[in-house]
């Protein structure tokens, strides 16, 4: 049986778009993996959930799909979740009567289960029916790196034993695997089973290529791919590419050129806004065993920085994400709870003296000799938020950090510093701990919880994880009778970021012991404000 291409773009790439597709692309779309000789375009899902609005791929119907000018020369596939048909509250025969009529009657030629190893037993009576129909059963296992070689070999002749699939797909969900291993899970699959095998690649690693290749070297059958790679978190193996690569090595005769002005320009602009592909987030992703969908939500949300991003990789990590939870993702964009409890008291370690906060913001370059005269002449206590090469070190009298992602990026610099560094230790992962041995940390501790704003002597709870409420907190606990701020110059008005913030300054000042805090340098944030050149200050 010669090799077989299947492009999956509209169905694995809308889950950037919400299967919303420009009707435009997908007419220059078709037209164009047509005279690619693609052999079959997997167009979408068929979703039975409709609790939001998704676009016409989302579901495939017959009836939308008869609008498209489909050539007879490509395969129609569609692909459905197992999990979903199996929890259908009509059961699978109720799920599978829904979405599909005999085959005699719809453009679609075959359908592709993608399921977990363990929904593979139901999977049996979702692939009878659907060839009763009249279709060609394929079926994806997802997360295979995941299954011991000799469960593989197992399910696959359980698989085998149905008579029912035409093609055994394996799915590198995680993007976490080599040549090496594509080809073990090769070897372990057909121990079990004799039939064509597929493999769908994820490029979290930069290897969705290399792999697809490797798997087709080693006998693989069907190749999947996506134009320009678009696809889920970290995308797939680019069609164009692989079109290129299958031809030098005679699998068959692909007219790749048709592919290039599409990948280019449509898909293109495309990647410009959506910007799939490899990265430091999804290669931990792979590494990690963690679901890309993660990498994908937070980088799509201003709301999450890097700091955000990095500690929530490190948090689930620990804590086995190998499916999609918005809640989990809020949880450890937090990172460690940690607690208020710390062992260090900072009552009446300012005792009526004034603080300045000097953070990050263009401001604090800008106006930094003003702001070193301002010090030497009014000696305030200087608290720097995290380390600022802007801001020399004679001039602070300590750094102030709590993010365990920007601890663990400076603490190898803090001994340098010879200055206090105000922490909580209860958010400090052990390995970076031990690191700290030889500098004077003075652990005042962080919890936490939404919504929440309290200060006590050796601790906060605040509703996440801002060095700025942290200071502030610090300044409170410690008996300051004025605080002021440098470097907070703001966000736009809509910025998540600015929200955020804005958020946290309204939670502090409902404290009875809330002290006034006055911006010296430019700032959009809703605080007192003097400027730094004014006589009150002089």
């Amino acid at each position: 049986m010669k090799l077989q291409t299947l492009d999956c773009t509209l169905r694995d790439g809308g889950y950037y778009l919400n299967w919303d597709f420009d009707e435009n692309l997908v007419k220059k779309y078709i037209s164009s993996v047509a005279a690619a000789k693609i052999d079959i375009v997997e167009i979408g899902f068929r979703f039975l959930s409709e609790d939001k609005f998704m676009g016409a791929f989302a579901f495939s119907t017959d009836s939308y799909l008869d609008t498209l000018s489909l050539p007879k020369s490509l395969q129609i596939a569609v692909m459905v979740n197992a999990s979903e048909l199996i929890k259908y509250k009509e059961g699978i025969n109720g799920a599978v009567n829904y979405l599909f009529d005999k085959k005699a009657n719809s453009p679609v030629d075959i359908v592709r289960i993608a399921t977990k190893a363990s929904d593979i037993d139901k999977c049996a009576e979702i692939a009878e029916m659907l060839s009763n129909l009249g279709y060609r059963v394929f079926i994806n296992i997802m997360q295979i790196d995941s299954i011991e070689k000799d469960e593989i070999s197992k399910l696959s002749k359980k698989i085998a034993s149905w008579s029912t699939i035409e093609v055994l797909y394996f799915a590198d969900s995680f993007g976490n695997m080599n040549p090496q291993s594509v080809i073990a899970v090769m070897k372990a699959i057909k121990k079990g089973w004799d039939g064509p095998i597929g493999i769908h690649t994820h490029d979290n690693k930069d290897l969705a290529l290399s792999n697809s290749m490797a798997a087709a070297d080693f006998g693989a059958i069907f190749i999947d791919s996506t134009i320009a790679g678009m696809g889920r978190g970290a995308g797939n193996a680019k069609t164009e590419y692989l079109l290129i690569e299958l031809v030098k090595n005679n699998f068959g005769n692909y007219f790749y050129d048709a592919l290039f002005s599409i990948a280019l320009e449509e898909f293109g602009m495309l990647h410009k806004k959506y910007n799939w592909g490899s990265s430091v987030y999804y290669y931990l992703s792979a590494s990690y065993g963690i679901h890309p969908t993660y990498v994908q939500e937070m980088l799509s949300d201003e709301r999450y920085g890097i700091d955000n991003i990095l500690s929530a990789l490190n948090f689930l990590k620990s804590s086995s994400a190998p499916s999609f939870s918005f809640e989990k993702m809020n949880r450890a964009a937090s990172g460690n709870v940690g607690s208020e409890k710390g062992t260090w008291s900072s009552s009446e370690w300012l005792n009526g003296k004034t603080v300045l906060i000097v953070g990050s913001g263009p401001g604090t370059k800008k106006y930094i000799e003003p702001l070193q005269n301002f010090i030497k002449k009014h000696k305030p206590i200087v608290l720097c938020l995290n380390i600022n090469e802007e801001v020399p070190i004679d001039i602070i009298d300590a750094y102030v950090t709590c993010h365990e992602t920007r601890i663990l990026i400076e603490s190898e610099k803090y001994e340098e510093l010879k200055k206090p560094i105000i922490m909580p230790l209860s958010r400090v992962p052990e390995n970076i701990n031990k690191k700290l041995q030889k500098v004077e940390v003075l652990d005042f501790g962080l919890r936490i919880q939404e919504g929440v704003f309290s200060v006590a002597d050796n601790g906060c709870i605040l509703n996440s994880p801002l060095a700025l409420g942290y200071a502030i907190s610090i300044a409170t606990s410690s008996g300051s009778d004025k605080v002021y701020l440098a470097g907070f110059d703001g966000y736009e008005s809509s910025d998540p970021r600015q929200l955020e913030i804005v958020k946290m300054l309204n939670q502090y000042k409902e404290n009875s012991d809330a002290l006034q805090l006055i911006a010296i340098t430019p700032s959009t944030y809703i605080l007192d404000k003097i400027s730094l050149f004014s006589k009150k200050l002089a």
